[in-house]
């Protein structure tokens, strides 16, 4: 069954507020019922000619969700929930779900992932475990509840927005979308990259915009995979280097390539922590954990519905001279 009423939980920032503007792209198209939940009450979201209310939620009382869900008769939850509190990341997902689970009327759920498969991460990067938990929640209740329960997880890649940092275009803010900065691997503005291993992995990529409007289509097939991956490019970061050489003020980047000893150095003795977490992503694309195991299935999918930009063409929209 399709997804008609469709609450976007986290959807005024990040990739929710991409996935917002996907949604709100097609809203008319598919005759949908929007609405985005936040912890705070915000103006309504406009795009693409359309708009969705903004709910004030509060994720710590479960039958207030209950009641907003119940009110709109929502039927697909999409949580972008951030995972900057984790602790409060964990909490608002599970009693989300939980919600949900107690609404006759929902029978689809996308826990917020995002980025790449958590469970093949888990081991390198300590700060997905957060993300597993609610799989196996989810299994549980679909093992209950059978067909009338569909879930699915979107893998992204990385977001190739970031690959637009320190562009020097009139509008060169827009590069991100509504991504914070992120240095990964790149510093263009500087001429030069950082990478992990000998830079041969081939990794996805995907500009958070397409992300968007690949997940609002997805919401429009009649069933729904465990896992939705989608993808814009896929390339090695040597690859990368090349395409950026070519635009970015036509120059050799500084290039420092990291062994799996220098970047362990580098963590030391540290906790993990948001300031560490690149290098625990470069463990993880050395080991080839980045790399996508399964078939593009979305791409495939859905056909010519979403065209997704590659890394050549976002390169050389922000970085042309």
């Amino acid at each position: 069954m399709k997804s008609q009423r469709i609450a976007v939980a986290g959807g005024t920032g990040g990739i929710g507020q991409h996935v917002v503007e996907g949604l709100l792209e097609v809203k008319v198209k598919y005759s949908l019922h929007i609405i985005v939940l936040s912890r705070s009450s915000r103006p309504d979201i406009s795009f693409a000619g359309s708009t969705t209310a903004i709910v004030a939620i509060d994720y710590t009382d479960v039958a207030a969700i209950e009641k907003v869900l119940s009110e709109h008769k929502i039927d697909t939850i999409l949580s972008t929930l951030s995972t900057n509190d984790v602790e409060g990341f964990a909490t608002a997902q599970a009693n989300l779900l939980t919600a949900s689970l107690n609404i006759p009327t929902v029978h689809r759920f996308s826990p917020s992932q995002y980025s790449h498969d958590s469970n093949a991460l888990v081991e390198t990067v300590p700060f997905v475990r957060v993300k597993v938990a609610i799989l196996e929640s989810l299994r549980n209740a679909q093992a209950q509840r059978g067909s009338s329960l569909e879930w699915t997880v979107f893998h992204t890649g990385a977001f190739m927005n970031y690959l637009g940092l320190g562009n020097s275009k009139p509008d060169a803010f827009k590069a991100l979308g509504h991504l914070a900065p992120f240095p990964f691997i790149f510093d263009l503005k500087n001429r030069k990259a950082d990478v992990p291993g000998d830079g041969e992995r081939r990794m996805v990529f995907t500009a958070a915009e397409d992300a968007g409007q690949f997940v609002a289509e997805v919401t429009q097939l009649d069933h729904w995979e465990e896992h939705s991956d989608m993808k814009g490019d896929w390339v090695t970061l040597n690859e990368i280097i090349a395409m950026a050489e070519s635009f970015v003020g036509r120059c050799k980047l500084d290039i420092k390539y990291n062994a799996p000893e220098d970047i362990i150095a580098q963590i030391g003795g540290s906790p993990p922590s948001v300031t560490n977490l690149p290098l625990f992503i470069y463990l993880a694309i050395i080991k080839g954990d980045y790399e996508m195991k399964r078939l593009f299935n979305v791409n495939e999918t859905l056909g010519n519905l979403v065209k997704p930009i590659s890394v050549q063409e976002f390169l050389q929209k922000w970085w042309e001279q």
